[in-house]
């Protein structure tokens, strides 16, 4: 609700705007002499429209160009209730306080569609402020990642160009040459880890996954993402699905739903021993469905787990354990864009749990 503050001289003609303009307002009432010291706090509060006499602009004119200087370029407009003799000798501060004029005697019907413009002009005014706002943080979160993303780009970058110089060396071991290709082959697979990544992050802030909501069964689903995972990752961890209800159906975005657990599963399979084992469960409830990724991996500490979902930041015990940083951003985004959560648990050495709560439509 828009708040209007007023400063008028006179007892009635105050108790009167308080109460017709608070049947639609949040209204507050300045002293009955009105000077700048004596109306402290009020002077301080935050508002959206200045109604005063010109008593009142005669002795808080410094105060009202101060606040619209502070609120620039947002508009803080003023309204003044004045007599014509008022005008003329208020002249000198106007051009630079007031917006808005209003005659003695008050019409209540001229007063609130008045006070209406100018309460409109107000939030057009903060609509576009925040447009801005947003923009620019845009920018600078454009600017920052392809900042990160070509410094990401410029190590494998580096490791290919070197080696492949030294490979260009006519006698050079056979055994230095096989160390070479396997390390520009490593350079060359972190590359398309990171092009993956950048692409489903994309994906994920233009909202190209899609929002198709198609009924699925979700264990079945999850055996063959697991089996799929594995294979690719050449996995030798076992990794067991565990569910309430073998049977249980939901409507669900498949490709997003799919985003989600890969990277889950496939942090779990590269921060846990070989042959350790994962579990992956889900429970249903009526609303929602819930997925937790177990490991018993080297664990994340309090520390990191407060910046463990921000874009290109890894855990400070990764130690030479390839990846982007954006996998964990890449889900958050997801879960947050379709209204669920995701939280972590973690003690290092012993191992990972995350969980994530989806909405859902059976």
């Amino acid at each position: 609700m828009s708040r209007i503050v007023i400063f008028v001289e006179q007892t009635e003609n105050r108790r009167l705007l308080a109460e017709w303009l608070g049947r639609y307002y949040d209204v507050a009432v300045g002293e009955s002499v009105v000077q700048a010291k004596n109306a402290v706090p009020l002077l301080n509060e935050p508002f959206d429209l200045c109604i005063l006499d010109g008593p009142a602009l005669h002795h808080l004119w410094e105060w009202v160009q101060e606040r619209k200087h502070v609120e620039q370029p947002v508009f803080l407009p003023v309204l003044l209730i004045t007599l014509a003799a008022d005008v003329k000798l208020l002249t000198r501060h106007l051009w630079q306080t007031v917006d808005e004029l209003i005659s003695k005697p008050i019409e209540k019907l001229e007063l609130q569609a008045r006070v209406e413009m100018l309460l409109r002009s107000r939030r057009l005014s903060l609509q576009l402020q925040a447009a801005l706002e947003q923009e620019r943080e845009l920018k600078q979160l454009k600017s920052r990642f392809v900042s990160m993303v070509s410094h990401e780009f410029r190590n494998p970058l580096n490791s290919i160009s070197g080696f492949t110089y030294l490979l260009e060396q006519h006698d050079l071991p056979s055994e230095r040459r096989a160390d070479f290709f396997q390390r520009i082959q490593t350079a060359v697979k972190a590359m398309t880890a990171l092009l993956d990544d950048v692409l489903a992050l994309g994906k994920v802030e233009t909202g190209t996954l899609g929002a198709n909501l198609t009924p699925m069964g979700i264990e079945p689903f999850c055996r063959e993402l697991v089996e799929e995972i594995q294979v690719a990752m050449k996995s030798n961890h076992t990794i067991q699905i565990d569910c309430e209800d073998e049977y249980f159906t939901a409507r669900v975005n498949e490709a997003l739903l799919r985003q989600i657990l890969t990277n889950l599963l496939s942090n779990a399979i590269k921060y846990s021993a070989p042959q350790s084992t994962i579990r992956l469960r889900f429970q249903s409830q009526a609303e929602a469905v819930i997925f937790q990724v177990q490991d018993e991996g080297i664990g994340i500490s309090p520390t990191d787990r407060g910046r463990l979902f921000e874009s290109f930041y890894r855990a400070s015990n990764v130690g030479k354990i390839p990846g982007t940083g954006l996998g964990l951003a890449i889900v958050k985004q997801l879960v947050e864009q379709v209204g669920g959560t995701i939280s972590v648990t973690s003690e290092i050495n012993v191992g990972t749990t995350f969980t994530v709560t989806l909405p859902i439509n059976q």
